[in-house]
């Protein structure tokens, strides 16, 4: 069926969407971390260019750092941009 015209329509290119800086979800790593963070590793999403976090142990993956190191990375004003840098691995 045709949506009526003056109705509403979402277009999204997930691809574009991720090069941008969107909110969807960070990729599944390929390759080994960055930099191991506990139970948490960082990882570089090599389509954003982005690092994202990833708990292998349970599978949850995030643009943001993990609670407890993101308050680490805060209070040491490590002076990356928006508390994605965390020195070298």
């Amino acid at each position: 069926q045709v949506p009526a015209l003056g109705s509403a329509m979402i277009y999204c290119n997930l691809e574009e969407l991720q090069r941008v800086g969107g909110q969807a979800d960070p990729p599944v790593p390929a390759g080994p971390p960055l930099q191991v963070l506990g139970a948490w590793e960082r990882h570089l999403d090599p389509n954003t260019g982005r690092c994202f976090f990833y708990n292998p142990q349970t599978g949850a993956a995030s643009w943001k750092p993990p609670r407890r190191h993101r308050e680490a990375v805060i209070m040491g004003g490590s002076g990356g941009v928006g508390g994605e840098y965390w020195g070298p691995a």
